[in-house]
């Protein structure tokens, strides 16, 4: 029984291609940041927790997930998530970017 390829043969790509489309990816790959939720314990004390991940794109949109599952949005910026956590009571929402630089977290931002 002989096989039948439903995929068209292309010539081989020229020297350098691989490269062109890592940088392409490179270029063109969302940017990972993370939704942290800071608030105040019943003794006083600060604390945090990461609430949700999200993609912030090209465009300046993002999506977004909460870690424990309960929500995925679309959001027209990475900020609106964070202003969505800082709608909790006693909550304070902040966008973290994974191997930026540190800082002083601020609200939204």
């Amino acid at each position: 029984m002989a096989t039948v390829s439903l995929r068209p043969s292309l010539p081989a790509p020229p020297d350098g291609f691989a490269d062109e489309i890592r940088a392409l990816v490179e270029a063109t790959a969302p940017r990972l940041f993370a939704v942290v939720e800071r608030f105040r314990t019943s003794d006083g004390d600060y604390d945090a927790r990461v609430a949700a991940w999200g993609l912030a794109h090209e465009d300046g949109s993002a999506q977004v997930t909460a870690v424990d599952g309960g929500f995925r949005m679309s959001l027209r910026t990475p900020d609106r998530a964070a202003h969505m956590i800082s709608m909790r009571p006693g909550s304070v929402g902040c966008l973290v970017w994974p191997g930026s630089a540190t800082g002083p977290l601020t609200p939204e931002g």
